[in-house]
């Protein structure tokens, strides 16, 4: 067992993550309940788990070289305020629209009208938008490592080279979007009501923080169930057969259902993450949002001018 392992034995790397997870759920849940406003309950209670991520990150790091800073706070900044903040709140109208055409066709070809099971218990209904959200987004991100053109937008999330909670929102928007339609259009056409939408929204944002941060995280058996920090920062390796694997967001059930989960039990995630075969990849937030449309440019700047960069190419 190596000093990473041993060091991630103590009682908080089992307990942050489902004490903070359930917190912030429960929250939610009671303050939708008592008619607090949407917008304040999201950004109080995201707010809230950053900061005690960030704390713990200080307090019991996995990597105390990952909490220096590499010039890329103000760039992750900015990704998670356009990606992760801006781009969800103008999309809505667009993706309410398309829902209800996708539902009205739904009705239309099975003569089943809004089959989303409201009269489930709140949470065993977020455990299904769990499940029914995440198939999308496995095969939109699959496809983004599979694809040549799909990864010049994906690039930029694996571009990080150390993995710590505000990463966790570095998309580029067209990324980002592909993935929030993935995610959303299907629990919207189904007819799944705003509360249970929200918790949705509330657990991914929380899960995305703690599956990037810099904490030592266990979560033993419940490695086959969420697709935490232990899974994911194997996706982050510079080895490509790594990479490729782990591509669910909350949950690892559709990668292990298709075969892609992968965490050995004989040595630890790499400390050293990114993307191997572009060392120079463009570190601002500007230049990065530029990178598909200078692909060759910035392969040919940044990797000695051949594509190696992508994990499935």
């Amino acid at each position: 067992m190596n000093d990473e392992r041993h060091k991630a034995q103590g009682p908080t790397a089992w307990l942050v993550f489902p004490v903070v997870m359930t917190a912030g759920l429960l929250a939610t849940d009671r303050a939708l309940a008592a008619g607090w406003s949407l917008v304040i309950v999201l950004a109080a209670v995201q707010l809230g788990a950053a900061l005690a991520i960030a704390i713990l990150e200080r307090v019991v790091p996995l990597h105390a070289e990952w909490n220096r800073a590499r010039g890329d706070i103000a760039t992750d900044f900015g990704h998670a305020m356009v990606s992760g903040n801006l781009l969800p709140e103008l999309s809505k109208p667009a993706l309410l629209t398309a829902g209800a055409a996708l539902a009205a066709w739904i009705a239309s070809t099975t003569n089943i009208t809004g089959p989303w099971p409201q009269h489930w218990n709140t949470w065993a209904q977020l455990a299904l938008a769990l499940v029914v959200g995440e198939f999308g987004q496995y095969w939109v991100h699959r496809a983004e490592h599979e694809r040549e053109f799909l990864w010049r937008f994906h690039s930029v999330h694996h571009s990080a080279r150390r993995l710590y909670w505000l990463n966790a929102g570095r998309f580029h928007p067209v990324d980002f979007m592909l993935l929030f339609v993935a995610w959303y259009l299907p629990l919207v056409a189904l007819g799944a009501g705003e509360h249970v939408i929200v918790l949705f929204a509330v657990f991914t944002a929380i899960h995305g923080m703690f599956q990037h941060a810099n904490v030592r995280l266990r979560l033993g058996p419940l490695n086959w169930i969420f697709s935490m920090a232990e899974l994911h920062r194997w996706h982050h390796s510079t080895r490509v057969e790594e990479a490729n694997s782990n591509y669910g967001a909350n949950l690892i059930v559709w990668d292990v259902l298709f075969g892609t989960r992968f965490l050995p039990t004989d040595r630890e995630p790499p400390s050293r993450i990114g993307i191997e075969a572009m060392p120079g990849f463009p570190p601002g937030y500007l230049a990065q949002l530029l990178v598909p449309l200078r692909w060759r440019q910035v392969v040919a700047e940044s990797a000695g001018g051949q594509d190696k960069s992508a994990p499935g190419v």
